[in-house]
């Protein structure tokens, strides 16, 4: 709906346009509250053509490059040799690091809090020992699989 005012010779006028038929250039029209159906002298019936659905030209061997780039995962920390590796159970986002490399840790001690579905999920140490190498940090993004600590 489109709203004028309109001012001829000296009278003001409130014109509402509500809804024009493009088909048979019939337009609604409401001067003052009174309601007219006004036809469109000249004009001609507008048909939209109807949209055309086609298939997707296929193509093999494309890749699809993304606009924005993409932040790449950085290289992980090589791995300490000896030892037990602690390996993210599922993916998620590492929330807490309740330990720091050179603790002791005993077995079932929780070692680093990891969220993933919206819960939270306390990594605990499957043997006691010392920490090595921690390869994550508190905010990381990792998989599963991924090695979170060394404990030797």
């Amino acid at each position: 709906m489109k709203k004028y005012s309109l001012k001829i010779n000296g009278n003001q006028y409130e014109v509402k346009i509500d809804d024009i038929n493009e088909q048979s250039t019939l337009a609604h029209v409401t001067v003052n509250g009174t309601k007219y159906n006004v036809e469109i002298e000249g004009g001609k019936a507008a048909v939209a053509p109807k949209p055309q659905v086609t298939a997707a030209p296929v193509a093999t061997g494309l890749s699809v490059t993304p606009k924005t780039p993409i932040a790449s995962k950085p290289a992980p920390a090589p791995v300490a040799a000896g030892g037990y590796k602690v390996a993210c159970p599922l993916p998620g986002t590492v929330t807490t690091i309740n330990v720091k490399e050179g603790d002791t840790v005993a077995a079932g001690q929780t070692l680093l809090v990891l969220e993933a579905m919206k819960m939270e999920n306390n990594i605990d140490a499957e043997k006691g020992g010392v920490v090595k190498q921690i390869l994550v940090s508190g905010g990381a993004t990792v998989m599963e699989g991924d090695v979170l600590m060394v404990i030797e």
